[in-house]
Parts: C-alpha cells; sequence; structure tokens
C-alpha cells in the first residue's frame, strides 16, 4: 500500500526516517523529513526540519499532527509552510539513519537500539 493510503503505525521520533513524505493538514505531500531535531540530554523532540520545493523548513513539534512508519502529518497547510523562512543550522541535531530493511528495523526495535545518531 502507498504511504498516502497507508501511513503505517505511530512511531517514535526516534524512530522517524530521513527520506519520510511530509504531509500538511490537507493531506498533500509538502516535502521529506531532512533532520530529526531533539535536545539529547533531555530526550525532548523540538521538531522537524523538511525539504519542501522551496528549501528546507523547520517545523515545531507541536506543529505535527502525527508521526507514522510511513508519514508525518502537520497541522500547518502548505501556505503557512511555504511562508516560513528557510531554515538555518543552529544547535545539536539528531538523524535517524533510513533503515536498511524491515527485518534490521525488527532487530533494532527487538533490541531496544536507538535509531539515531548524534551528529
Amino acid at each position: 500500500m502507498h504511504a498516502d493510503e497507508d501511513p503505517g503505525r505511530p512511531v517514535a521520533y526516534e524512530a522517524l526516517a530521513v527520506g519520510t513524505p511530509v504531509h500538511d493538514r490537507q493531506g498533500e505531500r509538502v516535502g521529506t523529513v531532512s533532520k530529526i531535531l531533539a535536545v539529547g540530554e533531555e530526550d525532548v523532540f523540538d521538531g522537524l526540519v523538511i525539504e519542501t520545493g522551496l528549501g528546507t523548513r523547520f517545523i515545531d513539534a507541536p506543529e505535527i499532527a502525527r508521526i507514522a512508519e510511513h508519514r508525518v502529518d502537520l497541522s500547518l497547510t502548505s501556505a503557512e509552510i511555504a511562508a516560513r523562512p528557510k531554515h538555518e543550522e543552529s544547535g545539536q541535531t539528531f538523524e535517524a539513519p533510513v533503515p536498511s530493511g524491515r527485518l534490521q528495523d525488527l532487530w533494532h526495535r527487538i533490541t531496544l537500539r536507538r535509531l539515531w545518531r548524534r551528529d
């Protein structure tokens, strides 16, 4: 099934893969996940940097409606996303590696290994 039809199960931000499709509140695809931002010492999710047709944009954690295995849904419209300034690098970032396959993803979940790494 396509990600537009089946978003998959809800997942924590640590399990979110770079490249996951991102959709606005109307369900239109607006980009893909570029970076997952968090405060590592406090294990606090800060938000996402998404790659759009207009460049990168920062999406604050409260503006994310749902994170699932195959897509991220935002509470913003595409116009609100496009109106934001391009994302500027600052602070620590955490990036989840793109899973190389279902078995590896299952292995990480079984062994409770974190799916993100610190830059």
